[in-house]
């Protein structure tokens, strides 16, 4: 029983200490299902619907530091996401030291795309400015900072390298 509190505190510990999923680094929005839609827009969530994908905007506002302030109320995709790292610590694979190390190194690098994001920016309206750069397949076109791009990738390449795989990433293409 013990060594299942301490589990569990720890698992709380780096979530606590991190909130990369919440605070918009990893994720530009969580999925919602019709039943969370009306209790999301009550607790003040950006809901979005488009192309039958319902979802919340992240940064999520009720993110505080890196605490949930609506933990247990949140939706679904929020208790059932767990990080790469959460999972490592978890199956005895990293320890927690090394879990932290991970989460100091990602937030170090949200930190650096945060720097350089104009005045009301979020790092998924950075993310966007890349596809649509992207898109257009000219870099000239891009009306965004190549400090604030190399920054966003960096952050991109450690999300990737440690707390998800390249197919998690949730994008919901807005006009």
């Amino acid at each position: 029983m013990t060594s299942e509190i301490d589990a569990s505190s720890k698992a709380s510990d780096l979530c606590t200490s991190c909130g990369l999923c919440c605070n918009g680094a990893l994720f530009d929005y969580g999925p919602l299902s019709g039943e969370e839609l009306a209790p999301a827009r009550e607790a003040g969530m950006a809901v979005v619907e488009a192309e039958g994908k319902a979802g919340f905007m992240l940064p999520c506002p009720q993110l505080d530091c890196a605490v949930c302030q609506i933990y247990e109320v949140r939706p679904r995709t929020c208790r059932d996401y767990r990080c790469e790292v959460l999972k490592a610590v978890q199956a005895g694979e990293m320890d927690f030291a090394d879990g932290l190390d991970r989460i100091k190194e990602g937030r170090a690098a949200f930190d650096q795309v945060s720097a350089q994001l104009s005045p009301g920016m979020t790092v998924s309206d950075a993310r966007k400015l890349r596809r649509e750069a992207a898109a257009a397949e000219a870099a000239r076109e891009l009306n965004a900072s190549p400090m604030l791009m190399m920054a966003l990738s960096l952050l991109d390449l450690v999300l990737d390298q440690h707390f998800r795989r390249p197919d998690q990433r949730q994008v919901m293409e807005m006009e």
